[in-house]
């Protein structure tokens, strides 16, 4: 019985196209509901590139260390090249007028001194560098929500790059720091170095000692030995001497003997004149011989034999005179004499040349004596003189290790003086802050960059961000349930011939007093009740009554050109586009192309717009434009709805038995 009446009904819908139209409606209207609406934010924050955001750079750069920093511009250039959102850059005014217009969803603005805090880090003032950035509620709550994520993403990439500036500039002075430490470090290893080197020559300096005490030593013993030789020396000159008083003794004793020479010499003297007187008688004999031997030879000449025997056994022709006979007796005496007394000075000088000789002898042992004593002198000399080598020797080593070690102290003084001035240098370039600078400067470097919010009309809470979006589709939805429960077109007032105005106002009124009711108690409730709290209070109810009127005229016109049926699923499906297209939540520069194509002619739109200025922000003239496109809209439905009452003055069987009715 079940089976059968369901499939009689469902029957009922495969006669004529409306029926299957509305079987079409009934399968398609979820589809439309879901994936419309996961069409439209199916992935918005992957669309951000295309909201469009103010960028005013009014950084002025500073300088560090004689380099430019333009921190603002480059920060600028990297937000512009990236496609985080649709940055333009613009002047400071461009950019108020825009967000307060809606034109941007919010501004950022790059400070005159943004790169000048930055590099402040390493300064006497540390300050924080701060973005600031200026949003509109009223443009979008969900727009300002992205922003403020999208500004702490931008925040932390601008924060990770300053902090490295920060870090940098305060590190500059610990660099330099490093730098001199280095420096320090290098005058270290060139004084560890030089005290190597001085230790080396510290060493030789010690064997030198040790070098020059040995040879000093082996001086000492050869100078022992060179005294011990000079008092031989002394000694044997001694005896020398002694031998020398006698040899003198002997002289005199010589001396003496010369006298008793003389004396005999003068005795043969005498003896010689003695001699002469008795040779001079002679004299007449030697004339006796001299005639004899000239007879002699002239009768050898003559021939006489004998004569010539007689001569040559006398000696030749020649004979001896007288004189010749008295000169040579002269000398003969004399010499005589003469002999006689040296013989005498002979014996005696013999006697003087053995004491002599004695002494000689007492001068041979004393010269030996002293001879080996100039041996044992030269044994010390030698001594002497090896230990004066080893002593030169060792001075020549200590004078090496004395210039190792003057050079080690050189560069050892080089090396105290470098890691002296690397400390000084690297103690000059870290900062000698007070506790307050201290306290900035950690702060400056935990927050390089600070954000610095400016909202010009802030959304207490999100249901006053999202009350702009739910109240108009609350009225919407109160616009349908309202036309479910109201004709569109009075039957009575079709039946008479009042124009199609009148039938279409006749309608239309009893819904707006409903419409209004509606917006009395929603108003109420989410004001009184949940809070809400309305910047304009008139001006809002005033509009929310406009924006009833709209929608319920858009309403009344689909209800009465496509009938009940086909009009309450168009009603449906309109409501679906314009929840995904109102840009009520996310910017619609976040949906597809298709909802940004609508965005601008479905009521809605206005709708949210107009309210966020009255709820959250000051009225202006997005509020005027939805004022306008409402009327419009509201007048063309009207208007619209009347041409279709003038048409359906004629009555069909279709309209008296309508194929589906809802």
């Amino acid at each position: 019985m079940l089976s059968l009446t369901s499939g009689t009904e469902l029957r009922r819908f495969g006669r004529g196209r409306l029926p299957r139209l509305a079987v079409a409606a009934m399968l398609l209207v979820p589809l439309l509901y879901g994936a419309l609406y996961l069409w439209a934010f199916w992935d918005p924050t992957g669309h951000l590139d295309a909201v469009p955001v103010a960028l005013v750079n009014a950084d002025t750069g500073a300088d560090r260390d004689g380099s430019r920093v333009t921190a603002g511009q480059d920060l600028a250039d990297e937000l512009t090249d990236g496609d985080a959102l649709d940055w333009v850059v613009t002047d400071a005014a461009d950019a108020a007028a825009g967000v307060r217009a809606g034109d941007y969803y919010f501004a950022v603005t790059i400070p005159a001194d943004f790169s000048a805090d930055l590099v402040s880090a390493g300064g006497d003032e540390p300050t924080a560098a701060q973005i600031d950035v200026t949003y509109n509620d009223a443009n979008s709550f969900i727009g300002t929500t992205l922003g403020r994520s999208a500004m702490d993403h931008v925040r932390d990439g601008v924060a990770a790059t300053a902090g490295e500036r920060a870090v940098d500039q305060v590190l500059i002075g610990l660099g330099s720091a490093r730098d001199g430490m280095l420096q320090a470090a290098d005058g270290a290893v060139s004084l560890r170095d030089a005290s190597e080197q001085l230790g080396s020559g510290a060493q030789q300096v010690a064997d030198g000692a040790v070098d020059t005490r040995d040879g000093a030593a082996q001086l000492a013993a050869g100078a022992t030995t060179l005294d011990d030789g000079v008092h031989e020396l002394a000694g044997g000159a001694d005896r020398l001497s002694s031998g020398a008083a006698q040899l003198a003794d002997g002289a005199r004793d010589a001396a003496d003997a010369s006298g008793s020479l003389s004396a005999g010499t003068q005795a043969v003297a005498d003896g010689v004149h003695a001699a002469t007187e008795q040779v001079d008688s002679l004299t007449g004999l030697s004339d006796g011989l001299t005639q004899v031997g000239a007879y002699l030879a002239a009768r050898a000449a003559a021939g006489d034999p004998d004569a010539a025997a007689l001569l040559a056994g006398a000696g030749g022709s020649d004979l001896p005179d007288a004189t010749t006979i008295a000169a040579m007796t002269d000398r003969l005496h004399a010499l005589d004499a003469g002999a006689a007394q040296a013989a005498a000075g002979a014996r005696t000088l013999r006697t003087g040349l053995g004491t002599l000789a004695d002494s000689s002898a007492t001068v041979a042992s004393g010269a030996s004596t002293l001879a080996s004593g100039a041996d044992s002198a030269t044994a010390g000399a030698d001594a002497l003189a090896a230990g004066s080598a080893s002593l030169a020797t060792g001075a020549a080593a200590l004078a090496d290790g004395a210039a190792q070690v003057a050079d080690g102290t050189g560069a050892l003084g080089g090396g105290a003086q470098q890691l002296a001035d690397g400390l000084t240098d690297g103690a000059s370039t870290i900062p000698d802050d007070s506790a307050a600078q201290r306290t900035a400067r950690a702060d400056a470097l935990a927050t390089p960059v600070a954000i610095d919010d400016d909202d010009i009309a802030p959304a207490a809470s999100l249901g006053e961000g999202f009350a702009p979006l739910f109240i108009p589709l609350a009225l919407f939805v109160g616009g349908l349930i309202t036309w479910l429960l109201l004709r569109p077109l009075p039957t009575r007032a079709l039946a008479t011939p009042a124009s199609g105005w009148r039938v279409a106002l006749a309608g239309y009124l009893p819904s707006l007093v409903v419409g209004a009711g509606q917006v009395a108690l929603l108003l109420g409730v989410v004001g009184l009740g949940l809070g809400l709290g309305i910047g304009h209070p008139v001006g809002t109810v005033a509009f929310l009554l406009l924006v009833a009127a709209s929608f319920l005229a858009v309403q009344q016109m689909l209800l009465s050109v496509l009938g009940s049926a086909a009009g309450k699923v168009a009603t449906i499906a309109l409501l679906m586009l314009q929840i995904t297209s109102a840009s009520g939540t996310y910017p619609v520069e976040t949906t597809p192309a298709f909802f940004q194509a609508i965005h601008h002619v479905l009521p809605m739109t206005y709708a949210v717009g107009g309210l966020r200025s009255l709820i959250t922000g000051t009225p202006d003239a997005r509020l005027w434009t939805a004022v306008v496109y409402l009327v419009g809209v509201a007048v063309a439905s009207l208007a619209v709805t009347a041409w279709k009452a003038g048409r359906l003055r004629t009555w069909t069987v279709a309209r008296l038995h309508p194929a589906l009715s809802i």
